[in-house]
């Protein structure tokens, strides 16, 4: 990814912040992959992806599942409204891990990860269960990470929920750009191969059977790093109390400033409090 311009980085989140979603339509599952135990990547292509703008990586999309039985209705065009009767729509947001152009009887094909979790919830449910020509719903996109031209380095932080936004981002990171990231998983079975072209050193924190949103290795690791010197880049997401514990090290112990990072509860672990992040 070739570094831009603030005012091209600022051009592309004003023409987010506009509206959401700015498209939306069905996509049908292309690909089903196991790339872990616990991760399948799963491909979808339909006509309204052509359409579907990319400006930074890890950017979100949101996915619809209809009640059981019924068919996928889409949002009222330009809103997030749903017409009358439609209640039944389930949504998730979930990181597009690559968005491919020109690919041979598909067009553009969108990749995105789910993680595999037991019965919790409708969508990942479907996801262990996902096969080739399934359609859902889809809305989007969203921006999750905003790059900053004037970073000299990048930090990146969080569980297997931000390591598709944490692989999409270090394999777009421009060719020399130092980045550290730390990523919390399950056990070394969940670490995946990324193909990254910056300077990454890529730190795997493994549970060892520990449930996940428990104990607090992601902030130890970090408030043990050697961050190097200038103006860097924080994007940290996961768990909302870890995340919160790694914002505040890096505000009130590093001194970083806050306006250098973004930090995103994906989700709760039932003991957080819900007014955190």
């Amino acid at each position: 990814m070739s570094q831009r311009t603030a005012e091209e980085i600022a051009e592309a989140v004003q023409r987010r912040s506009v509206r959401f979603p700015l498209v939306t339509g069905i996509v049908e599952v292309v690909a089903v992959d196991r790339v872990s135990p616990k991760m399948a990547r799963i491909g979808f292509a339909g006509s309204v992806l052509d359409e579907m703008p990319h400006d930074e990586p890890g950017e979100i999309a949101t996915f619809i599942w209809p009640d059981e039985g019924r068919e996928v209705v889409l949002p009222i065009s330009g809103s997030w409204r749903f017409p009358p009767g439609a209640e039944g729509q389930h949504w998730r947001n979930y990181t597009v891990r690559r968005l491919r152009r020109g690919v041979p009887g598909h067009g553009t094909v969108l990749e995105a990860d789910f993680v595999l979790h037991g019965d919790h919830g409708r969508a990942t449910r479907w996801a262990g269960q996902a096969a080739v020509g399934q359609r859902l719903g889809i809305a989007g996109p969203r921006l999750h990470w905003v790059s900053d031209p004037e970073a000299e380095w990048s930090l990146l932080v969080g569980d297997e929920t931000a390591l598709p936004a944490i692989a999409a981002t270090l394999e777009q990171l421009p060719r020399g750009h130092r980045a550290l990231a730390f990523v919390e998983v399950d056990g070394p079975e969940e670490q995946q191969a990324i193909d990254a072209v910056c300077d990454a050193d890529v730190v795997w924190l493994s549970r060892d059977g520990a449930p996940a949103g428990t104990g607090t290795r992601l902030v130890d690791a970090v408030r043990a790093a050697e961050l190097p010197s200038g103006r860097g880049k924080v994007w940290a997401a996961g768990e909302s109390m870890a995340i919160r514990d790694v914002r505040e090290h890096l505000r009130d112990e590093r001194g970083v400033d806050p306006e250098t990072m973004q930090a995103i509860g994906y989700w709760r672990h039932r003991e957080t409090p819900e007014d955190v992040i």
